[in-house]
């Protein structure tokens, strides 16, 4: 349970990082094309301040993922190429994971209509939040996360 649990907050976390990292991204390539001065090159400046905290929890994410794996005989490699979250221990695990997963598709099933009529007010939205697409996908997924973590920990209890 703690493993589901570490997981999903660091991978929540992942979410709104990616979307800070990929906004800074989208600003700064609409402020140079937007630049008539510097032509029609291609310019591109990273932020440490950005990078550093993906980085950390990317590590933060594998490390831990890796010592609360449930299959401790497998290797790093083996390991860091199968999806960590959806491993079975045992039969239990197996109809808890199903029920999760059930879970947060319904989840997604939700989400998504309301994300697309978000979108309705495109315009208005991207005049106050430019980049109000990339937090949006990041609150569907944490949304998504959230419902399997929390149907996982009540199925587990149960």
């Amino acid at each position: 349970m703690k493993r589901v649990i570490i997981q999903s907050c660091l991978n929540i976390c992942m979410y709104f990082l990616a979307a800070f990292f990929i906004s800074s991204i989208h600003d700064q390539l609409q402020l140079f094309q937007n630049d008539p001065v510097s032509g029609t090159g291609f310019n591109l400046t990273l932020d440490l301040s950005i990078i550093l905290p993906i980085l950390l929890v990317a590590i933060g994410l594998s490390i831990t993922g890796y010592w609360m794996r449930t299959d401790k005989k497998t290797s790093f490699s083996k390991w860091s190429s199968s999806t960590t979250e959806f491993s079975d221990q045992d039969e239990r695990e197996e109809v808890i994971t199903g029920k999760a997963t059930r879970t947060s598709y319904v989840t997604f099933l939700i989400t998504l209509p309301v994300l697309m009529i978000s979108f309705l007010f495109y315009a208005p939205l991207m005049a106050t939040f430019p980049n109000f697409p990339f937090y949006a996908i990041a609150l569907v997924l944490t949304a998504g996360t959230l419902s399997y973590m929390t149907a996982w920990v009540y199925y587990y209890q149960k």
